[in-house]
């Protein structure tokens, strides 16, 4: 199960980090050029929102992810979200495939862009870690963990914050086939992806039966799987865009991800149908 590199699903589980701000000598110095972030409208998700899920590998669950806006916070002087995700297996899948990742992203919460991504992946055999810090004026990147720069273009995601972004927008607005076309860095390179809004559904889970909008990351680079065929995402489809359901293709079959409890939510469910 798990794996990771070709695609956008999201889900993994939240080990929160104490800290409210990152040590100084973290991030290099940004030039004195004058530079004036965007403003995106934000009227989808706040601080405290956590969204766990169950993750089944065919019918057996085979992990607890959960993400979460787990706290306010500043990075070079900019007020920023900080978002953790993280995966975990239960004990019993461990012996098959064990997955241990975490993500952590910081948003900019103007711009909704990442000023500085982490990740640490263990997933079976394959382990892989990331530290990337974003400096949008200068259409630059670092890798702490390669020491190299290399350009990006301004308000480039990265695979998380690529989806707190998304969420931000209005999605009732495109219509079905209809894409939307973001930058991602990944692999210390810029990639292009494209989400696709292919249909409205309506689908039952653990916690009620709702209204959603389905779409369809196609990411090249890292992912937050290792994907080999496609994902599908259910999103509600209301002011909130909560995914209620991921499905994935893997190289050993098929994951899906449901949600399984919700806290913090800023509006009130009004794509849950009651009956």
């Amino acid at each position: 199960m798990g794996c990771h590199k070709h695609a956008l699903a999201f889900f993994r589980v939240l080990l929160l980090l104490s800290i409210s701000t990152l040590p100084a000598n973290i991030f290099a110095q940004e030039s004195a050029e004058p530079f004036s972030y965007r403003k995106v409208s934000n009227n989808t998700f706040r601080t405290g929102e956590r969204l766990r899920y169950h993750l089944k590998y065919g019918l057996i669950k085979a992990a607890n992810t959960e993400i979460a806006v787990v706290k306010d916070t500043v990075i070079r002087g900019e007020s920023c979200y900080h978002v953790v995700f993280t995966a975990t297996t239960i004990p019993v899948f461990d012996s098959f495939f064990k997955v241990d990742d975490r993500y952590e992203t910081f948003i900019h919460k103007d711009a909704l862009c990442p000023l500085y991504f982490k990740q640490r992946l263990r997933e079976g055999k394959f382990s892989r870690d990331d530290e990337v810090e974003f400096f949008h004026h200068t259409g630059r990147a670092r890798s702490l963990i390669h020491n190299k720069d290399f350009s990006m273009t301004p308000y480039a995601q990265d695979i998380l914050s690529a989806y707190f972004y998304v969420r931000t927008l209005n999605l009732k607005a495109f219509k079905n086939g209809e894409s939307i076309y973001l930058k991602q860095i990944s692999d210390d390179k810029e990639y292009p992806l494209e989400v696709k809004v292919r249909y409205r559904d309506v689908i039952e889970t653990e916690v009620g039966t709702f209204n959603t909008v389905v779409v369809e990351p196609l990411v090249q680079g890292a992912g937050l799987f290792k994907s080999e065929g496609r994902i599908l995402i259910w999103m509600t489809d209301d002011d909130n865009k909560i995914p209620i359901k991921i499905s994935i293709k893997v190289p050993v079959g098929a994951i899906t991800a449901e949600i399984a409890s919700m806290e913090g939510i800023l509006h009130p469910l009004a794509a849950k149908r009651e009956y």
